[in-house]
């Protein structure tokens, strides 16, 4: 996490996808996981945004050091991720490259300044096309406060 939009909530630090996540959690009782890379990101929002840009541009695929040890027993999964560049973070393509989600319904989410989704649904359906990977939450940073109406009405779409 860095200083780009991290915050506390319910006590806890995260950043703005952070609170998304923990809004999931709260409505369907899943389980959390943190994809964190290896070499930490910058602490201010100006060196992210450069990092995130040079690892897009170099097509990275940083380490992570987090690691799931249990992805077979469950059957969907929301993931969450910032849009950057118009793009996943590329520790996100780390992330697919490592895991296998054949089988599983993937249900997205992120955070934006504007750009949404961009192309990333899509992406994600290619890296696992053994997934089925729905239409997702997409949540503005500067509207984070109508995250909990806008996270309760999209879980009700499946069934939460």
């Amino acid at each position: 996490m860095t200083s780009a939009s991290v915050q506390y909530f319910n006590g806890e630090l995260t950043g703005n996808t952070g609170v998304v996540a923990r809004l999931i959690q709260q409505h369907t009782g899943a389980d959390l996981f943190s994809i964190r890379t290896e070499n930490k990101y910058p602490p201010t929002y100006d060196e992210t945004l450069e990092v995130g840009e040079r690892e897009h541009d170099e097509d990275a695929r940083p380490e992570m050091i987090s690691k799931i040890t249990d992805l077979d027993s469950y059957d969907t999964v929301f993931i969450g991720f910032p849009n950057w560049y118009y793009d996943m973070p590329m520790v996100m393509y780390s992330f697919f490259d490592e895991y296998d989600f054949s089988g599983k319904k993937i249900i997205p989410f992120n955070t934006s300044g504007g750009s949404r989704f961009s192309s990333t649904i899509n992406t994600i359906r290619q890296l696992e096309p053994n997934a089925v990977v729905t239409e997702g939450l997409s949540i503005n940073y500067s509207r984070l406060d109508e995250a909990p109406l806008r996270v309760e009405e999209f879980l009700k779409t499946f069934g939460y």
